[in-house]
């Protein structure tokens, strides 16, 4: 039998998962990450791997700032509950707008995550991608942002 709870408390753990990346808050990141968390993401251009909440938090303050602003939407969840244990993939959209480097890339991946269920909560134990379509192209001089998630 499906663990609808346990689905749906998941599916809006991921979703504060990319809103808290997006507008780089570290706070709420540090709340639903656990100590141990292992980060994987490849991508066309880059490819790398961490472990550790500390590294973790270190890695989203330095990828996600004024000059680099980016969106990501999960969809399409594939969520899987034993126990206190979880496995979901995720289709991603996404946008990243690099101020410093002037470029504006576009994708897709899929996500493969691994959550663990402690004290009653889910936590995100291992999160990563690999990119499917990735775009990158030049900042047109005419681009305006009138708006950016972090201040």
């Amino acid at each position: 039998m499906l663990d609808l709870e346990a689905i749906e408390l998941i599916k809006q753990l991921k979703a504060r998962y990319f809103r808290a990346i997006d507008t780089c808050n570290l706070e709420l990141l540090q709340g639903m990450l656990t100590p141990d968390v292992k980060l994987a993401f490849k991508s066309p251009v880059y490819e790398f791997q961490l472990q550790g909440l500390d590294k973790a938090l270190d890695f989203y303050k330095t990828s996600f700032t004024t000059t680099r602003l980016a969106m990501h939407n999960g969809h399409t969840p594939e969520i899987e509950v034993t126990g206190g244990e979880a496995t979901a993939l995720w289709y991603l959209s996404y946008v990243f707008i690099n101020l410093e480097e002037k470029t504006h890339m576009q994708g897709g991946a899929i996500y493969e995550d691994r959550y663990v269920k402690r004290d009653g909560r889910w936590w995100i134990a291992e999160t990563g991608y690999k990119t499917l379509l990735e775009t990158i192209q030049p900042l047109s001089d005419q681009l305006q942002i009138t708006s950016k998630p972090i201040h």
